[in-house]
């Protein structure tokens, strides 16, 4: 076969292709149609049924009647993502000549299920712009309306300042013996998100609050607004952080002594390899895993200690640096918990995954212009990712490592959070 027949016959299947295109999109656009059709045949039937019952009949004398129809009005109704100019007939009270709301009308107007569905399409990656070509169908030849750009990114500001609002504002009843804390950044704002942990393991994000840096102010405002609203620090046994000084001293500040503290032993690695060359990097960095996995407290020291040693001579930035809080990255090795229990809390892993959950939500956003939008994302982000949560792996072994705590605190074998567990 000569190229031109391969060609023309090449020519013909993408034709094909695209004829089946159009034809495929008619008939979803049909099939939508008519599923937007029915539901405003419901409506308008449930509105006959309401006015039916209220009125009685049509045209039927009732002596002593109490209401009556009256003309008729074209409200918004909520359909597919946008209101929906719909007529139909209005009640009146023949005593006060007053009009009679209709409960099925109110309830397909709320404006609340529009900014819910508007909310709902930003997350899942619907751009303001492209809102209303996500609908499912045409207007039908009905006059719509809120399904602009402007008109849907105000419900999404007021929608989620709502949340944020009420979930800043919201009692925290249970009581999280674990506490995670760590910040994650959007341009020139920091955002630090602190995740609780209760004593069957579960998850549960406690607050969120937003500072130009990751600062012991902005931490110790979080954490009083945790305590403002219940969250009951004399039951709080651990916390693990990424090993800022600014968490650290907003902790001890804040909630003074009883608790322990494990230090991210990931965050850890990271910050003794960055002070290292590239081609050492690999290796210290095993040999820091190797030491972490260690099932007693003594090998694991001992082994992060022959390291120091080894980089003091030639690199003594980053032996100062894995010297400097060795002893609380270690804090569960010396409480002698389960490995896999202690695999789950040496490290921000748990609130790590939290906060790409966040970043997966808000990895469209190009421009941030203040904090302000930042934290209402943030927190967008932090209701969507509650979704997924799971029980923290190795939770059966909880109990005991709060008992350990409980002996170790309660007998007095630490001077502060800060100190090392004898």
């Amino acid at each position: 076969m000569d190229n031109n027949k391969k060609g023309v016959i090449k020519d013909q299947a993408s034709i094909i292709d695209i004829e089946e295109d159009v034809l495929n999109k008619e008939v979803e656009d049909s099939l939508f149609s008519q599923i937007i059709s029915l539901g405003i045949k419901s409506y308008t039937e449930l509105i006959e049924e309401e006015i039916t019952e209220i009125c009685g009949k049509r045209y039927k004398h009732i002596t002593g009647r109490e209401f009556t129809r009256w003309s008729m009005t074209e409200p918004s109704a909520v359909f597919g993502g946008r209101k929906v100019k719909l007529l139909h007939p209005r009640v009146r009270n023949i005593k006060d000549n007053s009009e009679k709301e209709l409960k099925t009308v109110k309830e397909y107007k709320d404006s609340e299920i529009l900014s819910r569905r508007q909310m709902e399409q930003m997350i899942i990656g619907v751009s303001t712009r492209k809102y209303k070509r996500s609908l499912e169908t045409g207007s039908l030849g009905l006059r719509t309306k809120n399904d602009s750009k402007s008109s849907v990114s105000r419900n999404f500001i007021a929608m989620t300042e709502a949340k944020l609002e009420a979930w800043r504002n919201e009692l925290i009843r249970q009581e999280y013996p674990i506490l995670m804390i760590d910040g994650i950044v959007f341009k020139k704002t920091t955002v630090i998100v602190v995740l609780g942990i209760d004593k069957e393991g579960n998850k549960a994000a406690l607050g969120a609050w937003e500072g130009s840096t990751e600062n012991s102010r902005v931490c110790t405002d979080l954490l009083h607004n945790l305590i403002e609203r219940g969250f009951d620090s004399s039951g709080l046994k651990l916390a693990v952080i990424d090993g800022g000084k600014a968490i650290s001293k907003a902790l001890n500040d804040v909630f003074g002594k009883g608790f322990l503290i494990q230090r991210c032993q990931i965050h850890k690695k990271k910050n003794v390899t960055d002070y290292l060359p590239e081609h050492m990097r690999l290796t210290i960095r095993n040999a820091m895993s190797e030491a972490y996995n260690a099932d007693s407290y003594e090998t694991a020291k001992r082994l992060l200690l022959n390291i120091k040693s080894k980089l003091g001579k030639d690199y003594p930035q980053a032996a100062r640096s894995l010297e400097e809080g060795l002893e609380e990255t270690l804090t569960l090795h010396k409480l002698e918990v389960d490995k896999e229990i202690r695999k789950s809390l040496c490290t921000t892993n748990p609130i790590e995954n939290f906060n790409a959950g966040i970043r997966n939500i808000t990895r469209r956003i190009k421009r941030w212009r203040n904090s302000d939008m930042v934290i209402r994302w943030v927190c967008t982000g932090i209701v969507e990712s509650e979704r997924n949560f799971r029980k923290i792996n190795g939770h059966k072994h909880l109990n005991l490592l709060l008992c350990n705590i409980d002996t170790i605190t309660k007998g007095e074998n630490i001077t502060d959070s800060n100190s090392e567990v004898a």
